[in-house]
């Protein structure tokens, strides 16, 4: 039988874990946290920046039970990134050593106090998921609890940055918003000492990240030699970019690299995920869905969604933004060889989760603006996804050529199915 996981296996050659103080408070440790602020950490930490190490809790059921595990395996777990660069395989492996403990919220909640009101930690790490980052949520009421610990007995304690990563537009003000409106319970000083000591920054995560099958985990835990229960397979590529002031969170949080970006403004790598890859997804999910095709992957090599999402990407998507056209196609590339990635199980099922809201978000701001055929196709396979009304579209269903085009694709995909409406835009398309 393998081994498991421990400190033993930890090597010594790559940085002293118990020489690092304790700077990160991480809300939550899922497998995209892990995949890119842990390893972030770990990397700032192997070339010698000593960016601390990360503090997790957990708050839910799972997240107590992954919580165990991560201090049963000494706050260590394997990183595999398997992918495609310039179409050759790229495969890296590696611990990451970034966590030193992990506490559950429900039993430990004063030891997440304490760690809050320690000097030394300067930042606090969120991804509790949309759905969890609410007013009425519990997260906002934690993290003003932990912060007015701070408060209470280290007010002096230098700023802390606040860093939220849940997909949500401006997740920066929004949180910032939320803790305000609890803290109303609490008197001035703390409010006062809220505006003064800590920085709320909006960011952007982009990297792909899936559990990896069971015979894959198996596969992987006999070559590498022992047992990891929190085995991480990602794509190589990552980008986490915070929206400060470059300079003075590098002081406190030195990990910018080629994958973590510090810049005063992030709209443009928002506006370039948003469109060029969160849009292609939420616009191919429910035709995938209805065509039966499971993974983005296998959409890659289907004989008709192939084609038209690089269409769709090339002709549609990028006329109807404003990013540079260079940049936009370089970035489209290097997206339709991420979604042919391999080893990836990327399922449209779960990139379908909350599908009316991603498509108001992502989609809809494109047929506003420039109404294609592709776009009108999508919308259709949406509407019949979701069984919405046509008005669910607002604004865009006000726009007559796109509401002619999805009325004509509505008809295709009623009569014939998605395949039949697919070939049908192909031709159109080779008409043109």
């Amino acid at each position: 039988m393998l081994p498991s996981l421990t400190a033993a296996l930890w090597p010594a050659s790559a940085y002293r874990r118990d020489q690092l103080p304790e700077r990160v408070l991480q809300f939550g440790s899922g497998m995209l946290l892990r995949a890119l602020c842990a390893a972030a950490v770990d990397a700032a930490n192997r070339a010698g920046a000593r960016a601390g190490r990360i503090v997790v809790v957990q708050s839910t059921a799972e997240g107590a039970a992954r919580a165990r595990t991560l201090n049963a395996q000494d706050g260590l777990f394997t990183l595999v990134e398997r992918g495609l660069s310039g179409g050759a395989p790229l495969e890296r492996v590696g611990l990451i050593g970034a966590i030193s403990r992990a506490l559950a919220a429900d039993s430990q909640w004063n030891a997440v106090r304490d760690v809050a009101a320690q000097p030394e930690i300067q930042v606090i790490v969120s991804n509790v998921s949309e759905a969890g980052f609410r007013i009425d949520a519990p997260f906002p009421g934690r993290l003003t609890d932990a912060l007015h610990a701070r408060f209470t007995r280290a007010p002096a304690a230098p700023p802390v940055f606040v860093i939220p990563t849940e997909l949500v537009p401006d997740n920066g003000p929004r949180l910032a918003a939320m803790i305000h409106e609890v803290a109303r319970k609490y008197d001035n000083s703390f409010r006062a000492w809220l505006e003064a000591r800590v920085r709320f920054c909006s960011s952007l995560v982009d990297r792909i990240v899936t559990a990896p099958p069971p015979d894959q985990h198996a596969a992987l835990e006999a070559t590498l030699g022992y047992r990891d229960a929190l085995l991480t397979v990602t794509e190589p590529y990552a980008l986490w970019a915070i929206e400060v002031d470059p300079a003075e969170l590098r002081t406190v949080f030195p990990i910018d690299s080629a994958n973590v970006v510090f810049a005063p403004d992030i709209a443009f790598y928002r506006e370039r995920k948003l469109r060029l890859l969160n849009a292609v997804h939420t616009a191919t999910a429910p035709l995938a869905a209805l065509a039966g095709v499971r993974t983005v992957r296998d959409a890659t090599l289907h004989p008709l969604l192939g084609g038209f999402q690089k269409r769709l990407l090339f002709d549609e998507i990028i006329p109807a933004t404003d990013i540079p056209a260079d940049d936009a196609r370089a970035f489209a590339h290097q997206v339709l060889e991420r979604f042919a990635n391999p080893w990836l199980e990327h399922e449209y099922r779960v990139i379908a989760t909350n599908q009316e809201e991603k498509f108001r978000i992502r989609v809809v701001p494109l047929i506003v603006r420039r109404p294609a055929p592709g776009l009108s196709l999508a919308a259709a396979a949406h509407l019949t996804f979701t069984r919405a009304p046509l008005d669910a579209l607002g604004e865009a269903a006000r726009i007559s050529e796109f509401a002619a085009a999805t009325t004509r694709w509505m008809a295709v995909l009623a009569r014939d199915g998605v395949e039949a409406a697919l070939a049908a835009l192909t031709e159109s398309a080779r008409c043109t």
